[in-house]
C-alpha cells in the first residue's frame, strides 16, 4: 500500500470533513422543515445518544489500532501490524455486540430521563445497532491510518454523509406517511424521527462496508519473520492505548456538561436575586417572559455560540489524526527528530488555520450569527458576547488536539488526560465565579483559560518526551500577528460595508478581506514556514 504523507493525509480528511459538513447541513435543514420543533426533539435525543458515543468509539478505537499498527509498521513487522488488526477486529466484535444490547436494554430508561415521555424511543432504538458498526469502522479505519493511508478513512466519511444524507430523510418520508403496524401507536412525528435515525444509522454500516471492500493484505508484499505478539498482549495494548484516548476525545463534551450543571443554577438564581440585572447581563430581550429567560439564554449560547465555536476544531482535528501514525512510525524507527519535525510541521499548519479563525470570529461575532442565523434576532442578540470570547479558546483547543495525538505518537497516551484535570477544575471553578458576574460571557471566558491551561501544560509535556525543540515561537508570533491585521481589515470593511449593502453581501465582502490580508502577511513572514509543510524533507535519524 503506497504511504502518504502527513500533508497529503491531511488534505484528504479536511476535504472530507468539509464534504461531510455540507452533507449534514443538507440534511438538517430539509430535515427540521419536515419533522418541525416536536419531531427535531425526537430525532435530537436519539442524535444526542448518537455523537458522543461515535466521537468516543471511532477516535479511541482507531487511535488504539492505529498506534501499534504504525509502531510495526516503522519497525517493518508487517505480520504483527496484520495481527492486531485480526485480534482488533475479534474485540471490537464483541464489544460492539455488548454495547448494542446495553444500549437496546437501556433505551426506554434512556428516553424517559431525557425526553420525560416515549415518543422518542422508536429513535432510540434506531440507533442502537450504530454502536456495532462504530466500533467495526474504528478498527478499518486505525489499520489504513496506521498504514499512514488516509484514503480510506475520507472515503468512509464521505460515503457515511452521502448514505445519512439520502437515506435519513427518505426513511423519514416514508416511515412518516406510512402506517406502519410496528410503530402504529406512534405519531407521525415520532415515525419520521425514526425513520431519519434509521437512516444515520445506515451510514454507519455504509462507512464500514467501504473500508472492508478494500483488502490491504492484496498490498502488503514485505512480511516479517519474526513471531507476532500474543492475542492477549495485543488487546492489554488495544485497551491500554483506547481508554485515554477516548477520554481525551471527550474534552469538549465535559466542558459542555459543566455549562450545563452550572450555567441554568447560577441563572436561576440570578433572576430570583434580580431579574433586571439579569436581563441587562444577558443583553435578553424584554420581551422574552421571567419564566423562560434562564432556558433562552442558556440554549441560545449552546445552539448557536458553541455551535459556530465547534466548527473549525472538527476540521482540524483531521490534522490531528493524520500526523499519528507519520510520527509513530517516525518515533518507533528511533528517528526522534522526524517526529519532532512532524510536530512542528502540524503545530504550524493547524495554528495557520485555527489563528485567523479565531481572530475573525472574535472580530465578526454578530456578522457571523447573522449570517448563519438570521432572523433570530434576540436569539443572537443573547448569544455574541459568548461567542465573542470563545474565540481565543477556539485557538487553544484546535492547537491543542494535534499535541494530544503527538502525545499518544509517542506513547505517553495517558498524559493527555492527565493535562486535562487542571484545565477542567479551572472550567469549573471559573464558572461558578464568572458566570454570576457576566453571565454567557463568563462561561465563555472560562472555556477559553481552560483550553489555554491544557494547551500550555500538553506543549511542555510534548516538549518534555520529544527531547527536541519545536522552534514555535516565531511562526507564531507572526500567525498571530497575522490574525489581528486579518481581523481588524474584516472588522473595518464590515462596518463600512454595512452603509451600502445587504448584511450577507457585506459579511462576504469582509470575510474576503481577511483572507486576502491573512495570505499576503503569511506571504510576507512565513515563506519559509511554508516551504517546510509543503516541501516534505526528511529530517536526520
Amino acid at each position: 500500500m503506497k504511504k502518504q504523507s502527513f500533508l497529503q493525509g491531511s488534505l484528504l480528511l479536511t476535504l472530507s470533513a468539509v464534504f461531510a459538513k455540507l452533507c449534514g447541513a443538507m440534511f438538517k435543514l430539509p430535515l427540521t422543515a419536515v419533522l418541525g420543533g416536536t419531531g427535531m426533539g425526537y430525532f435530537s435525543c436519539a442524535y444526542g445518544l448518537f455523537l458522543p458515543i461515535y466521537a468516543v468509539l471511532v477516535t479511541g478505537l482507531s487511535t488504539a489500532v492505529a498506534r501499534p499498527v504504525a509502531d510495526f509498521t516503522g519497525k517493518k513487522k508487517s505480520a504483527c501490524a496484520l495481527k492486531v488488526r485480526n485480534t482488533a477486529r475479534i474485540l471490537c466484535l464483541v464489544m460492539g455486540l455488548a454495547g448494542m444490547l446495553a444500549a437496546l436494554l437501556s433505551a426506554k430508561f434512556f428516553t424517559l430521563r431525557t425526553s420525560g415521555s416515549l415518543d422518542a424511543y422508536p429513535a432510540v432504538l434506531a440507533v442502537t445497532p450504530a454502536v456495532l458498526f462504530c466500533c467495526l469502522t474504528a478498527v478499518e479505519r486505525g489499520y489504513y491510518e496506521g498504514l499512514c493511508s488516509m484514503t480510506p478513512t475520507a472515503v468512509s466519511q464521505a460515503a457515511e454523509a452521502v448514505v445519512k444524507l439520502l437515506s435519513g430523510l427518505f426513511f423519514c418520508h416514508l416511515f412518516m406517511h406510512s402506517d406502519f403496524s410496528i410503530l402504529k401507536n406512534y405519531t407521525p412525528e415520532s415515525r419520521g424521527a425514526f425513520g431519519a435515525v434509521l437512516g444515520v444509522t445506515l451510514s454507519t454500516a455504509a462507512g464500514w462496508l467501504c473500508l472492508i471492500i478494500r483488502n490491504p493484505v492484496r498490498n502488503q508484499t514485505e512480511f516479517s519473520h519474526e513471531i507476532p505478539p500474543s492475542s492477549k498482549k495485543i488487546i492489554k495494548l488495544l485497551f491500554k492505548i483506547m481508554i485515554p484516548a477516548a477520554l481525551g476525545a471527550l474534552v469538549t463534551n465535559l466542558t459542555s456538561l459543566i455549562d450545563l450543571f452550572t450555567m441554568m443554577r447560577s441563572f436561576s438564581q440570578m433572576l430570583a436575586s434580580s431579574p433586571e440585572l439579569f436581563y441587562q447581563k444577558a443583553n435578553l430581550a424584554k420581551n422574552i417572559p421571567p419564566e423562560d429567560a434562564a432556558a433562552f439564554v442558556y440554549g441560545s449560547f449552546m445552539g448557536l455560540s458553541v455551535t459556530v465555536f465547534n466548527l473549525v476544531p472538527s476540521l482540524t482535528n483531521m490534522l490531528a489524526k493524520s500526523v499519528l501514525p507519520c510520527t509513530a512510525q517516525a518515533w518507533a524507527s528511533g528517528n526522534h527528530r522526524q517526529a519532532a519535525h512532524y510536530a512542528r510541521q502540524v503545530l504550524i499548519l493547524t495554528g495557520m488555520l485555527a489563528v485567523p479563525a479565531g481572530c475573525g470570529i472574535f472580530a465578526l461575532s454578530k456578522g457571523i450569527l447573522e449570517f448563519l442565523f438570521s432572523g433570530r434576532t434576540a436569539e443572537i442578540q443573547a448569544a455574541v458576547s459568548g461567542l465573542q470570547f470563545l474565540a481565543p479558546g477556539l485557538i487553544f483547543l484546535c492547537l491543542a488536539f494535534p499535541v494530544f495525538s503527538l502525545l499518544q505518537a509517542v506513547g505517553r497516551e495517558n498524559l493527555p488526560v492527565k493535562v486535562m484535570i487542571p484545565g477542567i477544575l479551572v472550567k469549573l471553578l471559573c464558572n461558578l465565579l464568572l458566570i454570576p458576574k457576566f453571565c454567557t460571557a463568563g462561561a465563555a471566558v472560562s472555556t477559553s483559560l481552560c483550553y489555554a491551561l491544557i494547551l500550555v501544560l500538553a506543549l511542555f509535556s510534548l516538549r518534555k518526551e520529544l527531547g527536541e525543540p519545536l522552534f514555535l515561537l516565531k511562526p507564531l508570533f507572526f500567525q498571530f500577528w497575522g490574525g489581528a491585521l486579518c481581523a481588524g481589515s474584516a472588522w473595518l470593511c464590515y462596518d463600512r460595508s454595512l452603509f451600502y449593502f445587504p448584511q450577507k453581501f457585506a459579511f462576504l465582502l469582509a470575510l474576503l478581506t481577511a483572507v486576502l490580508v491573512y495570505l499576503l502577511v503569511l506571504f510576507l513572514t512565513s515563506q519559509k514556514e511554508i516551504k517546510m509543510i509543503l516541501v516534505q524533507k526528511h529530517a536526520p535519524a
